[in-house]
């Protein structure tokens, strides 16, 4: 029993080494194929890279029953397409599939474009096409600088927007310490005036007799003049008793 389960390890492990090395060297990309002249053909094709070669696997929209239709993998672009590089098995029923002794780094190494053409008898007639190779990269590339144009602007008016609002900021605190400044002005210049007119005052107080008497006689003088009559009076009083007692 035991060596039954060795031998099923064994085989298990062999299977993977197998497969992964195949798995490890395979990739693929997938291109679309968009129709030419309102031809109603379209699809797409599926390039699988194994081991340096490449397998083109065409599945076509639109075609006719029992239509065969040629195809090619061209030199340059669907707009400028040149001279026929890998030719590849027809397109029947819509279906296709071909082995191309390339990698698809050898491919994508300049334009290239995957052309379906309308038949043997009208090969001047194209009816679906796809680029492959750096005209999608110049595709992508031109995304790609879109996008950094776009976030230069985001940038741009970003930073605009953050200054406006700095400067509006800016300019309503320096309006505000001006009205401060002129309020602290104001009550500086009304205490001022309040402390003058009472000064002022103050001053008036002091030159108004006490008494309310004649300019330049104040309280003592009045004062002085009652002792005085109050003097007088006491000693004529005197001066009438010993008179009286003389008599």
């Amino acid at each position: 029993m035991k060596r039954f389960w060795i031998s099923m390890i064994a085989a298990g492990l062999l299977t993977i080494a197998a497969i992964a090395p195949a798995a490890a060297d395979e990739h693929s990309m997938t291109i679309d194929l968009d129709e030419v002249d309102g031809s109603g053909v379209s699809g797409t094709a599926t390039m699988t890279e194994t081991d340096g070669e490449t397998t083109v696997s065409i599945e076509l929209d639109g075609t006719p029953e029992d239509g065969v239709h040629p195809v090619h993998i061209h030199a340059g672009t669907c707009d400028d397409l040149g001279d026929v590089v890998f030719p590849l098995e027809d397109v029947v029923d819509g279906m296709s599939e071909s082995t191309v002794e390339a990698s698809i780094d050898d491919i994508m190494a300049a334009d290239h474009a995957i052309n379906v053409h309308l038949s043997e008898d009208e090969m001047d007639v194209y009816v679906a096409c796809g680029n492959i190779g750096t005209g999608d990269e110049e595709d992508d590339a031109v995304m790609d600088d879109d996008a950094v144009a776009e976030d230069d602007d985001d940038a741009v008016t970003d930073y605009d927007d953050d200054a406006v609002a700095e400067d509006d900021d800016a300019a309503v605190e320096d309006d505000d310490a001006a009205v401060t400044d002129d309020d602290d002005a104001e009550a500086a210049d009304d205490a001022d005036a309040i402390a003058e007119e009472d000064d002022a005052a103050d001053d008036a107080e002091d030159l108004v007799p006490a008494t309310g008497g004649v300019a330049g006689f104040g309280a003592e003088a009045g004062i002085l003049m009652m002792t005085l009559a109050a003097g007088l009076t006491l000693g004529a009083g005197v001066l009438i008793r010993r008179r009286s007692l003389q008599i």
